[in-house]
Order: C-alpha cells, then structure tokens, then sequence
C-alpha cells in the first residue's frame, strides 16, 4: 500500500502517499491534525489500524487523488482518463551550430 503514516493520534500525524500507478513518480507528503483518539484495539482492530488514513480519505479526495480496493492511491493525473489527459509536450528544438564545411581548395 502508497499510505504511510508517523505518528499517533490525537494528536499531528504526518502521511507519506506514492501513486500506485505503474511507473509514476507522484508522491505527496502532509501533516494532519486528528483530535479524536482511535478506537480501542480490543474492540476494532481494523477501526484502530485505519483510523488515521479514515481521516485523512477527504482530503486527499479534494486534492484529486484517488483510491480504488485492491490498486491503491492514484494521484490526479493517473486518476484522469487517459483520453482526457493533455498530451506530453514535445521538447523544443535546439539551434544546433553548424560547423563550418572545409574549403577543399585546403588553407588559403
């Protein structure tokens, strides 16, 4: 899974995101403040695992990314249809100097 988190909540939580697609290089990394403490690891073990990443799901939703079950995050560009997607730019072309051809007469 793209979805990492540092620290506990309550309390600031720092996430680190890649994007699943294959071959990009997306990443992002952002600090969220959660107040409310996660459930007790007795009671919900996945409730407790998740909740930092439950938080934080509608602000990476906002900021475009998405997440599909069993793929992972997409950043907004990979989550765009390819056929909506502006194409890759084209390198402009470099003024190339020419050296100057030999006179065959040889020096003069």
């Amino acid at each position: 899974m793209s979805l990492m988190t540092e620290g506990e909540a309550p309390g600031p939580v720092r996430f680190y995101l890649a994007c699943d697609d294959v071959g990009c290089p997306a990443r992002a990394v952002f600090d969220l403040v959660i107040n409310e403490p996660p459930p007790p690891i007795e009671d919900d073990l996945f409730g407790h695992i998740l909740h930092s990443s439950t938080r934080a799901a509608p602000y990476l939703e906002e900021q475009g990314w998405t997440f599909t079950q069993g793929i992972g995050y997409w950043c907004p560009t990979c989550s765009t249809p390819r056929s909506e997607r502006p194409g890759p730019s084209k390198p402009g072309r470099r003024h190339v100097a020419r050296r100057q051809r030999r006179d065959p007469r040889g020096p003069q």
